[in-house]
């Protein structure tokens, strides 16, 4: 059913191909590509697909990994760490706020690819609070401003470049060998070279056209907030270290009570300003937000609900969904980790409903459908 599910969106060219990923206890990993990465050259398992926002835990990860060091706290203020970021009314908003996308500073333009890291923190800093916005309490996505801040807290803290931190602190660590927030300029010749680098298509209109995400100058741009890069396979090896509360095997990544605060629902029945929907956080984590109990399924149960875990995902499944593209969580219920990667940008609408027809799909050929 899952392969029908993909090949139909193929077929309606939604998308040339796609990815699926997932682990369970006691199976293991299923890996499996469907398609094109893009024209002429098969997707693999192996392919490099560009993840989007679905990336963006990795660094909720690294955060975390400075709280359990002692080297910030949830709720110090992130002008502790970056001063220039007080200016304009944020002096008092804090990681915590920033995390569960409830700062107050989600217009901020950023010029990519052309404007670098420094850059874009930067302009992070010199934005103002939005008007009537009370941190904490007021919730909006902030689609990149709060992570190029948190991206730049890490640095504060670590004193080494995100990028290297994030793959050399958590991704090789889990065995995401694959995994990079920003190509290496040699990484990603290499990857185009050998026909493992996914092509990023906008498939909303009749004919596909690139975006030029998958070109040197904005693949190797280091991105906390939409420039994570690697095989599906990699996604859902990160969601199996959630539900093994922070580690696989020996690995271990960050202290499990930690991963319980990043994961448990900070944010509650709050309605987001930017997707217009009700919507629950975790602290980076986007808790599951269709849930199905009878207390709070007039508010989330709705099918509509923007980048939830599908039908059939237990009500404590964590995890993020990336622009059009994308979705990695864990599903604790269930024991398991996915990740459901399209090359295809097919505009919102058509990109809801083939997630949501993949994940009822796989859940099905799992044997968990009757669970929603």
């Amino acid at each position: 059913m899952t392969a029908d599910a993909v090949n139909r969106g193929i077929a309606a060219g939604l998308h040339r191909g796609a990815q699926v990923s997932v682990w369970s206890e006691p199976a293991g990993p299923l890996d499996v590509a469907y398609g094109a990465a893009r024209e002429g050259v098969p997707m693999t398992p192996d392919t490099s697909v560009l993840w989007l926002s679905s990336g963006k835990p990795l660094l909720a990860v690294a955060v975390a990994q400075q709280v359990a060091a002692g080297r910030l706290a949830f709720d110090d203020a992130v002008s502790d760490f970056v001063p220039e970021f007080a200016a304009n009314g944020k002096e008092e908003v804090t990681v915590e706020q920033v995390l569960t996308h409830t700062g107050g500073f989600r217009s901020v333009a950023f010029d990519y690819p052309a404007m670098g890291w420094d850059d874009a923190v930067a302009a992070v800093c010199r934005a103002r609070l939005e008007t009537g916005w009370v941190p904490g309490e007021t919730a909006g996505y902030h689609p990149h401003s709060g992570w190029n801040i948190l991206g730049r807290v890490v640095e504060v803290c670590t004193g080494e470049p995100l990028g290297a931190t994030l793959r050399e602190a958590v991704a090789q660590p889990l065995g995401m060998t694959d995994t990079w927030v920003g190509l290496p300029s040699a990484e990603h010749a290499r990857l185009l070279a050998g026909g493992r680098l996914a092509a990023v298509e906008n498939t909303a209109g009749s004919t596909p056209r690139p975006t030029g995400m998958d070109e040197a100058a904005w693949a190797t741009g280091v991105r906390p907030g939409g420039n994570t890069w690697g095989p599906a396979r990699d996604l859902a090896r990160f969601y199996r270290a959630v539900l093994g509360g922070g580690a696989i095997n020996e690995a271990r990544v960050v202290p499990a009570p930690i991963v319980a605060q990043l994961t448990e629902r900070v944010r509650r029945d709050t309605t987001d300003r930017t997707f217009r929907a009700a919507m629950d956080w975790g602290r980076g984590f986007m808790v599951n937000n269709r849930r199905h109990d009878a207390a709070n399924a007039a508010t989330h149960g709705d099918a509509g609900t923007p980048y939830n875990f599908g039908p059939h995902a237990g009500d404590d499944a964590i995890g993020h969904g990336g622009n059009q593209s994308s979705v990695g969580f864990a599903d604790p219920t269930h024991g398991l980790a996915v990740a459901v990667v399209f090359n295809g940008m097919c505009g919102e609408p058509k990109h809801q409903q083939r997630m949501a027809g993949v994940l009822d799909a796989l859940y099905r050929d799992l044997g968990f459908a009757a669970a929603g």
